[in-house]
């Protein structure tokens, strides 16, 4: 099993670049040094955790890494040198002879060869790598470090509890070791150890990636989630969406007894920032990264699935509406086997008023009827809310608008209740539309 989530969810909320030059979440968090880190980043954005110590033990780590101020010094082109290195071809099967290689290394110095230059940089910085992690994690080790990082710190430990890792460790200077030397450690590590050489390449990534995070989190005034045993919960509070820059904080509270959310207000209000907002938090809390709120505690789920910014289908031949419909199926093919959070923002915006009312009160009622999954709904038919609001588990909240003179001022804050607000023809008025049209005959 795995945390679920679609190609619509990731457009939603933005979690990678979809169109050029648009900002997402990826971008926001990468503070990485390293292509091998940058990579590591994309593959934990993409692949969120369903586990509760694994989800633990990473936000433990990030926030170890932001508290402690731990820098790991990162040097990308020797990084990637070592990449090169260790694919490079024709790698040794057999420990090298001690004459062979004099001889291998005498003929370079006559005539220089672009393989042997190679392999004698890519051990000398893979020699450096090896020794900067063991002394990493000694200094590690006197910090009290959380689960993850000490797993890592005993990793490294038993690896030089050998002897071959713990000559490593006595090396001064990279520059006085022999051509045989530099032979012995080619075989070691394209050949016997290179599983071990490629964990302690990818665990650098990792750090790199942690650094990354934890100065994110401190840039953007970011939390560490709180995993929860309980079921059915997210408990947020002071919930912002992370590319705005003076964002207006909101609390949010799901739980078994509330665990639909029907959000109202006008155009404009701020319902799509916010619900965007939760999908994101709840995201990145599942991948174990810090979170835009000022704290936030949560219960796992099996996946995210929301309908925010849902397009025809016109490869398909689908209307907007057919569309929304299908993407209700879907996910309510997902809701039988697992638990998930469900946003969708203006349900059936695509078809006329009388069959919107129909739709939304008929799949809200419905959804109202899962009980083991959350579900945050917005809609532009408010009527409907005269025939749920005796059902018990919907908590209604609405993005409050405050009407000064006449002109409407967006607080963008959640308030408890039901807007009747009603800005439509206000906003007609205020670009002047009607005049325009009128005014082209003229």
């Amino acid at each position: 099993m795995s945390f679920e989530f679609d190609s619509q969810t990731l457009k939603d909320i933005e979690i990678f670049k979809t169109v050029k030059n648009s900002k997402s979440i990826f971008d926001l968090f990468n503070f990485t040094r390293s292509l091998g880190g940058k990579n590591k980043l994309y593959d934990f954005l993409n692949s969120p955790l369903d586990n509760f110590d694994d989800i633990r033990q990473r936000v433990d780590a990030i926030a170890f890494f932001k508290n402690s101020k731990i820098t790991v010094d990162i040097d990308k082109n020797s990084l990637d040198f070592i990449e090169h290195y260790l694919t490079l071809g024709n790698y040794p099967t057999q420990p090298p002879s001690r004459f062979a290689a004099i001889e291998k290394g005498f003929l370079n110095k006559l005539s220089p060869n672009n393989d042997y230059y190679i392999i004698e940089r890519g051990v000398d910085y893979t020699l450096d790598l090896i020794n900067s992690l063991y002394k990493l994690s000694l200094d590690l080790q006197e910090k009290g470090c959380p689960d993850l990082i000490e797993k890592n710190n005993e990793k490294i430990s038993k690896l030089f509890s050998q002897d071959e890792y713990a000559a490593i460790s006595e090396i001064k200077s990279l520059e006085k070791i022999s051509a045989y030397k530099t032979a012995q450690y080619d075989y070691l590590f394209r050949y016997t150890h290179k599983a071990q050489i490629n964990f302690l390449l990818d665990l650098m990534y990792e750090y790199d990636v942690f650094m990354s995070l934890s100065k994110a989190a401190e840039k953007y005034s970011l939390s560490f989630p709180e995993v929860s045993p309980e079921k059915n919960m997210i408990r947020i509070e002071g919930l912002f969406h992370p590319f705005l820059k003076d964002p207006v904080k909101n609390n949010i509270d799901f739980n078994p007894d509330k665990n639909l959310l029907f959000v109202s207000g006008p155009n404009m209000a701020g319902k799509s920032t916010f619900l965007k907002s939760l999908g994101i938090a709840v995201f990145l809390a599942h991948a174990g990264f810090p979170v835009p709120a000022k704290s936030m505690c949560f219960s796992l789920f099996s996946g995210l699935y929301t309908t925010i910014n849902l397009s025809d289908s016109l490869n398909s031949g689908y209307s907007h509406f057919y569309s929304e419909v299908l993407r209700i199926k879907y996910i309510a093919e997902r809701l039988k086997v697992n638990n998930l959070l469900v946003i969708f923002d203006e349900l059936f915006r695509g078809t006329n008023v009388k069959d919107a009312y129909d739709g939304s009160l008929a799949v809200i009622s419905a959804f109202s009827e899962v009980r083991n999954s959350c579900f945050a709904v917005s809609t532009h038919i408010i009527e409907i809310t005269s025939q749920l609001v005796s059902i018990s588990n919907i908590q209604f909240k609405y993005l409050e608008i405050i009407k000064q003179n006449g002109f409407p001022e967006y607080t963008y804050k959640l308030k408890d209740g039901i807007s009747e607000d009603r800005l439509g023809t206000y906003i007609l008025e205020q670009e002047r539309l009607i005049e325009v049209i009128k005014e082209i005959n003229n």
